[in-house]
């Protein structure tokens, strides 16, 4: 999901006037949906897939994310690359901002300096019962949560630049879930834990007006034309 280029060089004022120039557009149910999915969506988690090669797996959990409030999420391509799969991800994609890194290298590197410098925490999932439980994971700061290849889990880079390493308690013979499974069984534990919390998860009053503005863009028809008539008539009242 990406936003117009015109979006970041509005003023606060000016974007409050073009978001509701562009509600005239949008039914009221679909804007009281957005609303609350708006006060329900949270940056204090966000998801790492690191180099994902089953385009299905990517897919899966970008919905369970968009299900769970989860707003950001990061893809990294050293070896393989990402493709979009719309029966798989059943439009959550439009819905999230999607981090990707280019096929490169240094690509996990890259999206590990990015959120370091957002002031994450990573997290890396492991099915290796000798770390601890994500049952234990102290949630109080923000939390990059890093799934690894299908195949291999996370890269030795991954493993090594990781804050964390948690793995989620299992009782049967079978030694890890698949990853789409794992990010919903972990997802499903934080983001119960954040809500009974005291901590302050919710997105601010400004990522919530800049989201309903990308959204918006997606629904109405022809928004960029839209967009430049708003901004000229709040040019011309200013």
């Amino acid at each position: 999901m990406e936003a117009h280029p015109t979006a970041f060089f509005m003023q606060r004022d000016q974007k409050q006037y073009v978001v509701k120039g562009l509600e005239r557009f949008v039914t009221p149910n679909k804007v009281q949906l957005i609303d609350w999915v708006l006060s329900q969506r949270t940056r204090h988690i966000t998801v790492v897939m690191e180099d994902f090669y089953q385009s299905h797996n990517t897919n899966a959990v970008m919905r369970t994310c968009d299900c769970f409030g989860i707003q950001d999420v990061y893809i990294t391509q050293r070896l393989h690359d990402y493709s979009l799969n719309p029966n798989v991800v059943r439009g959550a994609s439009k819905w999230l901002n999607l981090n990707m890194f280019e096929r490169e290298e240094e690509s996990t590197e890259k999206c590990f300096n990015v959120l370091k410098s957002k002031k994450y925490k990573l997290v890396g999932t492991t099915p290796n019962k000798d770390y601890a439980s994500i049952k234990e994971l102290d949630i109080q700061e923000p939390i990059a949560l890093i799934f690894g290849t299908e195949r291999r889990g996370m890269s030795d880079y991954a493993k090594e630049h990781a804050d964390e390493l948690v793995h989620i308690p299992m009782y049967g013979f079978t030694e890890s879930f698949n990853v789409s499974v794992s990010a919903a069984l972990l997802l499903n534990e934080l983001v119960s834990r954040l809500r009974e919390s005291g901590i302050k998860w919710q997105l601010t009053d400004e990522e919530k007006e800049d989201l309903k503005l990308e959204w918006y863009q997606g629904i109405v028809k022809r928004s960029d034309l839209h967009i430049k008539n708003f901004i000229s008539e709040h040019s011309d009242k200013g």
